[in-house]
Parts: structure tokens; sequence; C-alpha cells
């Protein structure tokens, strides 16, 4: 009889009968089904073949595991635990973070001319021309010998050792950024002002050429993945600013 009444106890346990899954809030269960949604959008295995009740009971049930687990966690103590604390502060920081950036990328608005200007940018390739000297002392003296007349193809020969050219075209982006960002403003045939100080070097640069890469394809054929790209780089920027501002630099 005993036996009985033990076995029945435990088939209503593990059956479910005897405790009751805790009640989760349907908003947080339409953020989560939401999130599980677009993730199942984004598969290209589940694409055509979403079920969005499953979804949801996935979701039900994912919230009401974390609950439980989480329950027994403050049972334990581990709510007291600093090193969890400060875990929670990092992921609470990254969840606004993540918000703000969606929230910047739904206001910021792009012109055909922002996208225009986005698309030369990427479509350009250059050639440059580069000298590079042991101390800026060097390079200004080279410098000199320019503003008296003096070719860029000329200095070059006067220092075979230290010079670096490129025959290929490349995007300012596939070079250094240090280096890509001087090159950006330049025009065909102009040599920098100013030595450009790289690591240990010092360098005179020239812009020899530029053209549009032959591998891009024609503005209008990609022309939402621009409008896109030109916004999220908008997006960039603002946050670099924002970062400047309270004193935080690359």
């Amino acid at each position: 009889m005993k036996r009985k009444a033990l076995l029945t106890a435990l088939t209503l346990t593990f059956t479910g009968v005897a405790f009751a899954a805790p009640e989760i809030d349907k908003a947080r269960i339409d953020s989560m089904a939401a999130m599980f949604l677009k993730q199942a959008e984004q598969d290209p295995n589940r694409r055509g073949n979403i079920d969005g009740e499953e979804i949801r009971r996935q979701a039900t049930r994912r919230l009401q595991t974390l609950e439980v687990l989480k329950n027994e966690a403050i049972k334990v103590g581990l709510d007291k635990d600093a090193e969890l604390q400060n875990q929670l502060k990092n992921i609470e920081a990254e969840v606004y973070a993540s918000a703000y950036t969606e929230y910047l990328e739904q206001k910021t608005e792009v012109s055909e001319s922002d996208v225009r200007k986005f698309y030369d940018q990427i479509a350009r390739t250059v050639k440059i021309q580069q000298i590079a000297f042991n101390t800026p002392e060097e390079a200004k003296a080279a410098q000199e010998l320019l503003l008296k007349g003096l070719s860029f193809d000329e200095l070059i020969k006067r220092y075979p050792d230290q010079n670096q050219h490129t025959n290929n075209f490349v995007h300012p982006q596939e070079l250094d950024p240090a280096i890509s960002k001087i090159i950006a403003p330049m025009t065909r045939g102009e040599i920098t002002k100013e030595p450009v100080r790289y690591k240990d070097k010092f360098y005179l640069i020239k812009l020899a050429a530029e053209e549009r890469s032959p591998e891009i394809p024609p503005f209008g054929q990609i022309r939402e993945q621009l409008v896109e790209e030109t916004k999220q780089q908008k997006v960039r920027e603002q946050i670099a600013q924002i970062l400047k501002n309270n004193g935080i630099t690359p």
C-alpha cells in the first residue's frame, strides 16, 4: 500500500500535476517571440516554414525556464554575489547601447546626394607613391626640394632605398586607417603638405592616380544596399561624436 502511494506521488510530480509553471507577463513573451521570429526569418533554411504559434510556445517555455532557475539562484543567495551583479550591470549597459543604436538607425535619414557620395567613396581606387624618412628633419628637407620645383619622381630617385611605389590601384579602405584618412580628401597629383608620421617613419605621400573600380556594380543596381550602408555610416559617425564628447577617442 505504501509503495503504491509513493508511486502515485512520483507520477503526479513528473507529469507536472504537482507543480504549476510560473506565469510570465504577456509583454515579455511577445518580446522574446518577436526575437525568435526575427532569427527564424533570417535563417534561409526556415523561410516559408515558420510556425508562429510554435515560436510563441518556445518563447514561453524559455522564459519559464529562466524564471525558475533565476528564483533558485536567488534562494541560494546568488543575487548577493558581487561578480554576478557586475555581469548584470554590463548586460544592462549592452542592452541600452544596442537599443540606442537601433533608435539612431530608425531616426537617421539620408539624402540622394549622401548615397551618391558614399557610392563614389567605395567605388574609388587610388595609386599612391610614398617616400619614407627616418626623421622629420629629413622629410622636411626633402619637402623643401619639392617646393623648389623638384618633381616627386625625381625625389624618389634621390631616395631609392626609402621609397615605396605601388603599381596597383587599391581602395583607400584597404590601406592602414591612418593612411586612408589622409588619402581620402586628396586629389590626383596632390602631395601631403606635411610629413606623415606612421609607426617609426615619416612619409611624404603622393596620390599618383585615381579611378572608379571596375568591380563595383552600377549605382542603380545596388541603390537599396547603398542607402542602408550610408545610413549605417552616418550612425557610426554620430556614435563616434558622442563618444568623443564624453572623452572617448579611438
